[in-house]
């Protein structure tokens, strides 16, 4: 029975380390939630979506609606403002971190990308996402964005590989 007994009290710090090590990892997951971008989206609705789906290889910390509001809010960002202004709820807020990528709905077109792209020219050279209308899609709803992020990731992640994550230009997805 000593026996018994030394064993198990040998095994609490064994234990001890099992049960808190998980949470800390737990904890650095939640707060390291995937590389940072921008995404700009007419709608909200869909926008939630995409945000979703992008996780958790990829964590949404700003979402712009409009040309002319993103114009201001997305160079503000890659200067390192950390409270920039927002016309949207969505994304995490967390700007500690510089996006790695700016990822443009299918909502704005070629004159849109060039406000933004225009306003935010040298500060932090990224790759800017563009979805090709060529390609299909399912109609607008939660399947459309979940169509396209699967083309968001693939392209991410081509890029990463082939090193090109620091071109400033339009790369379509």
């Amino acid at each position: 029975m000593l026996a018994v007994k030394q064993t198990s009290l040998r095994s609490v710090p064994r234990l001890t380390q099992q049960i808190y090590v998980p949470r800390l990892v737990t904890r650095r997951f939640i707060h390291d939630m995937g590389a940072p971008i921008i995404l700009c989206g007419k709608t909200e609705k869909i926008g939630r979506g995409v945000i979703a789906n992008l996780k958790p290889e990829y964590d949404v910390i700003h979402f712009v609606m409009t040309p002319e509001t993103g114009a201001s809010q997305i160079p503000a960002i890659l200067k390192g403002d950390q409270s920039p202004p927002s016309d949207s709820e969505l994304g995490s807020k967390d700007y500690s971190k510089p996006p790695v990528a700016i990822i443009l709905g299918g909502g704005y077109n070629d004159a849109d990308t060039k406000i933004l792209m225009e306003a935010s020219a040298g500060i932090r050279p990224m790759p800017w996402l563009r979805p090709d209308l060529t390609k299909p899609t399912p109609p607008l709803g939660p399947e459309y964005g979940k169509a396209l992020v699967v083309r968001i990731k693939e392209l991410l992640a081509q890029l990463q590989k082939e090193g090109k994550m620091d071109e400033e230009k339009v790369q379509w997805y």
